[in-house]
């Protein structure tokens, strides 16, 4: 789970411009940040994109390191509907692949996939 130290939020608002979720808020009154959990899907960006050093992440989330579409894709497209970069691309039917370079890693698509054809491999 990720989460910013309120008490220590700079404001600058960084952290909402990265997420393609919509996952972070403003508290205008009291000048700070917040992540929605509900909306929130753990992919990392505000992590790596918060220059004061104050959005939190516990222990336990293990940063995803790849993940691959399984042969057990039957090209149904809804990966490719769902994914906040375009990455995934395929005919209707017929497997479809994810572009590495364009992947954010967030994992949107795995949980989208009815197949569960969508392999999320997570570091140590």
């Amino acid at each position: 789970m990720y989460r910013i130290d309120t008490k220590k939020c700079a404001d600058c608002g960084y952290c909402a411009y990265v997420c393609p979720f919509g996952a972070i808020t403003h508290n205008v009154e009291e000048k700070y940040y917040e992540i929605d959990q509900e909306k929130c899907k753990k992919c990392g960006l505000c992590f790596k994109a918060c220059i004061s050093g104050f959005v939190l992440k516990d222990e336990e989330d293990k940063p995803v390191e790849n993940i691959h579409i399984s042969d057990d894709c039957i090209g149904c497209t809804l990966c490719s509907k769902v994914c906040p970069v375009s990455a995934i691309k395929g005919q209707v039917k017929m497997k479809h692949e994810i572009d590495p370079a364009k992947c954010i890693k967030c994992g949107v698509c795995a949980t989208k996939c009815a197949k569960k054809a969508i392999v999320v491999e997570r570091g140590k």
